[in-house]
């Protein structure tokens, strides 16, 4: 064979098998999920059944998938017959009970599911990661980024041990694989649903954290390209964590909003409640002339502190979230070689319209 077209049969089945791994990793295809057959795969990217035969036979490999020569090929149920030692770190007890919603159902998504998959778990705190993975006490780490120094990075990369981050907004400067949301659409979804012109100005209201910043980032993009123009943007940097101490923050902006047309975005669902309190106080009311929107699900995760699902806004399925988390470590621990190259798994956010917005 020509050694070009075999380099470009060898690229399109590589394109076939990276399309299946990316779904099946983030959970797109559930366990048990029939994947298309030879015939429908050669049909679906113009390339011949052999190809599409390579690239089956390459995810039944990794242990992707079942192959049945009457049934067709199904996502696995359940890969994973060894009992590894899993590390598991998470902050929740830093965060008040309106965030803790999320962080617990992100923790107990993952605990479950490792469990269910004959592994054994034991809590971590963030510092303590580093020595656990030098001193190899597990087969595998579920945990947060800690802002650890790039030799540090580089020797605890060097142990082989599968590091999984999550609960970041934005790729991480690390070797290590991460899970993350991706945002952008429905923040997307939010800001090309409204009309920069029904409106006087736009408020955008953020933590000084690397997460509120980068969601505050993302919307003043958004922002400028439906016509909000800079004159017309103010930004507020609210407290961290400490919710109560943004009463006075809170008290201001509705004086702004008083007889004005204002959209509001808060880079926090902890933060759009707390304002809706305010607000509510002083009479103002969302849904008409002020508009509010935010990141964030906490709604969704049990916390509704208006007794109803109340506030607008683009957030992460935390199950799903937790459910990509679990199946890359595992799939990992099962592939080895794959904890050669750092893997970034984008779980998609959707948007949620509710009473604060049109």
């Amino acid at each position: 064979m020509n050694a070009a077209l075999k380099s470009k049969n060898c690229r399109k089945t590589l394109d076939i098998v990276e399309m299946l791994r990316d779904q099946i990793l983030s959970g797109m295809l559930k366990p048990g999920t029939r994947i298309m057959s030879v015939r429908e795969l050669s049909r679906h990217f113009s390339v011949s059944q052999v190809t599409a035969n390579k690239a089956l036979r390459q995810l039944a490999e990794e242990k992707l998938i079942i192959r049945n020569d009457r049934s067709g090929s199904f996502v696995r149920k359940n890969r994973h017959t060894k009992n590894y030692s899993i590390g598991f770190a998470d902050n929740i007890d830093v965060f008040g009970p309106e965030i803790q919603a999320s962080c617990g159902l992100y923790r107990d998504t993952c605990i479950r599911l490792l469990y269910e998959n004959n592994c054994s778990v034991r809590f971590l705190r963030k510092e303590e990661i580093p020595e656990a993975v030098l001193e190899r006490d597990f087969d595998g780490i579920l945990g947060y980024y800690n802002s650890w120094d790039d030799e540090l990075m580089i020797r605890m990369k060097k142990t082989g041990i599968p590091i999984v981050l999550g609960r970041f907004d934005f790729v991480l400067n690390t070797p290590f694989h991460q899970v993350l949301p991706d945002i952008y659409g429905a923040v997307y979804e939010v800001f090309h649903r409204i009309d920069s012109r029904q409106f006087d100005g736009l408020i955008i209201i953020y933590e000084d954290q690397d997460n509120c910043r980068y969601r505050r980032d993302t919307a003043l993009k958004l922002a400028r390209t439906i016509g909000f123009q800079e004159e017309n943007i103010e930004l507020f940097k609210a407290a961290q964590l400490e919710t109560e101490m943004n009463y006075p923050l809170w008290k201001d902006i509705g004086s702004r909003c008083s007889g004005r047309r204002k959209f509001i975005y808060a880079c926090g669902d902890n933060m759009a409640s707390s304002l809706i309190r305010v607000f509510r106080e002083l009479g103002i009311e969302l849904g008409k002339e002020i508009q509010l929107a935010s990141c964030g699900n906490l709604e969704d995760c049990g916390y509704k502190p208006f007794e109803e699902p109340t506030i607008t806004g683009a957030g992460t399925n935390y199950e799903e979230y937790a459910a990509a988390a679990v199946r890359l470590l595992l799939h990992i621990l099962e592939s080895p070689e794959e904890n050669r190259v750092s893997h970034i798994i984008r779980v998609p956010a959707v948007y949620r319209k509710r009473k604060t917005a049109f």
